[in-house]
């Protein structure tokens, strides 16, 4: 029978490592130090990038989100196999879950396989996008900047199942000042018009991370998921609907940056 214990390491880009011929890591929970991309690559097999604002290596005051949880995409890496992390040099990945021990004899758990046959073409990662105006440019009522567009290829998937997260540059931000939208094939995910409310998602209600200084609940999307099959398009607007127009501050720009967790499925 498998013995478990408990596992909690960081790893480092640019080493090589390999699980021992008796043990294996069920990887559960992921966190990086880093602004840029950061995966595992387990016996040659990329899974999915994090970045430190959707997964950092610890929970602090200024991003409250902590590690990643994989749930049911959770990465296992057999007796034997190499394993690496893969980004910016000199980047660190935490991984906590379990590690197993087998008895002389025995085979890595059933579900465990499956899993790890899976695991580099179904994935939690995550999206982001951008969109800014010229310097002193206003923001004009109504007018909507698009900071993401994702059409998958046919045989991709992807799922909007978790936390989402915008910033708005420029000047104050205040609620009620601008939105987030959502369109699936050109459609709303929305009120169509202002009479039920104002349009969108206040960006101010979407914490880029959720930290003590602005709010500390992070904004999710696990409850309501967004499916975005092969050949669809999502598009993920910012717009003013203040009811007027909104200049930056002087000699600065209006800019929007959005990271939302999803899960991706290849084939």
């Amino acid at each position: 029978m498998v013995e478990y214990y408990k596992l909690d390491k960081i790893f480092l880009q640019g080493v090589n490592y390999q699980a021992p011929n008796d043990r294996f890591y069920v990887i559960r929970k992921i966190g990086t130090d880093q602004t840029a991309d950061v995966y595992l690559k387990i016996d040659g097999v990329d899974t999915g990038a994090i970045i430190s604002g959707i997964a950092p290596l610890h929970k602090i005051s200024s991003n409250l989100l902590g590690l990643l949880s994989l749930a049911d995409l959770f990465y296992v890496v057999p007796p034997n196999k190499v394993f690496s992390v893969e980004g910016p040099a000199g980047a660190k990945l935490r991984a906590v879950g379990e590690i197993g021990k087998l008895a002389p004899g025995e085979a890595l758990p059933a579900d465990f396989a499956s899993r790890f046959t899976d695991q580099g073409k179904h994935y939690l990662t995550y999206l982001t996008g951008t969109a800014s105006l010229g310097t002193d440019v206003a923001w004009t009522a109504g007018q909507e900047l698009e900071i993401l567009s994702l059409t998958p290829k046919t045989i991709e998937k992807y799922i909007l199942n978790g936390y989402a997260g915008v910033t708005i540059t420029g000047d104050t931000v205040a609620e009620g000042d601008f939105s987030v939208r959502f369109y699936l094939e050109g459609v709303p995910l929305d009120i169509l018009t202002s009479e039920p409310g104002k349009l969108g998602i206040d960006a101010l209600s979407m914490p880029r991370p959720p930290a003590d200084t602005t709010d500390e609940e992070a904004f999710s999307l696990a409850d309501r998921k967004i499916e975005v099959l092969g050949d669809r398009t999502l598009r993920i607007t910012a717009i003013n609907v203040s009811g007027a127009d909104k200049a930056p501050a002087t000699g600065a720009n209006w800019s929007v940056t959005l990271d939302v967790i999803c899960e991706y499925i290849k084939g």
